[in-house]
């Protein structure tokens, strides 16, 4: 299951103005937006093909040898290509040769704009097979009644080295805060982003006059942003020759790295009270009673700063101290090995105990691998 691409297509610097050209007038044709990107000056950016889940993007970067690189690239959502206005649900790799074939038809025209022209090489800018991915985002929605009290949860996961939470401007207070009813990540090279967050907020916030909106009710969307950097280890990882969007379309390639990131961060146990998981760490006859009380003494620490994060940056002082961060990470494993996740349900919600989300992610790949099969 997957949503965002972001695709490229290198071009000669003698195409670029050539091909700029050509999008500037099928642009105006159709009276649609064309502009430089104001965040990233080396990006101009064309709107033509929108309402197809598509954005042009033409990149011209300088690089440290003083050559200027050029390129193409599309950021795409292939649910809205193949199905107009589709905001909600995410595409499945079975749908894969509909994208292709979507693809091919929103760019003719453009195709055929390009072949009327002296340009020094032959493009094929329609197929989606001449381009390598740069991003893709893995996810899964899970519909659930009590998707708010879970996001809270969520919420106060921990944050793994060489991650941090990602952040935006509130305007009222001109400080940078999490994002609302989101869990977002990222690690500090822009390799992989993690953002699990309440979908019906989301569409509310991003597109207010969306027709169907009671279609994200209840949902919470897990996603795993494969960056650049993500992207091309998984090649060299995998042993592709290129980045082919048809490598990427694996649903089980999208599951592992799901799973994957879903255990480092929120994991895979279940939720208790702080009473009941003491209780349950206490009767634990697998470790001494030195440990034991250590346990305790984190968990209540979780409890208290209502964040892993919080408590392992409380426990250790200085996160650049290693014996006091393996000493806490080491404590928190122990904790999960007893099949307790270390947040704890606050007494006043009215819950001793709540499912983890994974036994709902299970069911939803196993629907999936039975389409599949």
């Amino acid at each position: 299951m997957f949503h965002t691409l972001l695709l490229f297509q290198p071009i000669q610097a003698i195409d670029y103005p050539i091909v700029k050209s050509i999008l500037e007038q099928l642009s105006n044709e159709q009276n649609s937006r064309h502009f430089p990107d104001n965040m990233c000056p080396d990006l101009y950016v064309f709107t033509l093909y929108c309402n197809s889940g598509m954005t042009i993007l033409l990149r011209r970067t300088l690089l440290t040898s003083g050559i200027h690189y050029h390129a193409i690239e599309i950021r795409l959502n292939p649910k809205v290509l193949i199905q107009e206005r589709e905001y909600v649900k995410v595409a499945k790799a079975s749908e894969f040769p509909q994208i292709c074939d979507r693809f091919k038809a929103v760019l003719k025209p453009l195709q055929k704009c390009l072949e009327l022209t002296p340009l020094q090489l032959f493009y094929k800018l329609n197929a989606i097979d001449e381009y390598q991915v740069k991003r893709i985002d893995y996810c899964i929605n899970i519909r659930t009644i009590l998707h708010e009290v879970y996001m809270e949860l969520i919420s106060r996961a921990d944050i793994p080295a060489h991650f941090y939470l990602v952040t935006e401007l509130d305007k009222k207070s001109g400080r940078q805060v999490a994002y609302k009813n989101s869990f977002y990540i990222q690690t500090k090279g822009h390799s992989v982003g993690v953002n699990i967050y309440n979908k019906e907020y989301q569409m509310r916030r991003e597109f207010e006059d969306y027709e169907r909106l009671e279609d994200a009710n209840q949902i919470i969307r897990i996603e795993i942003q494969c960056l650049n950097g993500k992207t091309n280890s998984l090649k060299q990882k995998l042993g592709w020759r290129y980045r082919d969007c048809h490598y990427f379309m694996n649903e089980e390639l999208s599951r592992k790295l799901i799973y994957d990131y879903y255990e480092k961060t929120v994991g895979f146990e279940d939720y208790y009270t702080l009473d009941e998981a003491r209780r349950l760490i206490q009767s634990n006859g697998q470790y001494r009673t030195k440990t034991i009380n250590k346990m305790i003494e984190v968990l209540l620490l979780v409890n208290q700063k209502r964040s892993i994060h919080k408590a392992k940056l409380a426990y250790s002082e200085d996160t650049t101290e290693p014996k006091k961060v393996n000493e806490f990470n080491t404590l928190i494993k122990k904790i999960k090995k007893c099949g307790i996740n270390p947040v704890t349900i606050p007494v006043n919600w009215g819950y001793d105990h709540i499912p983890n989300l994974v036994e709902e992610m299970d069911k939803n790949f196993t629907q999936l691998l039975r389409v599949v099969i």
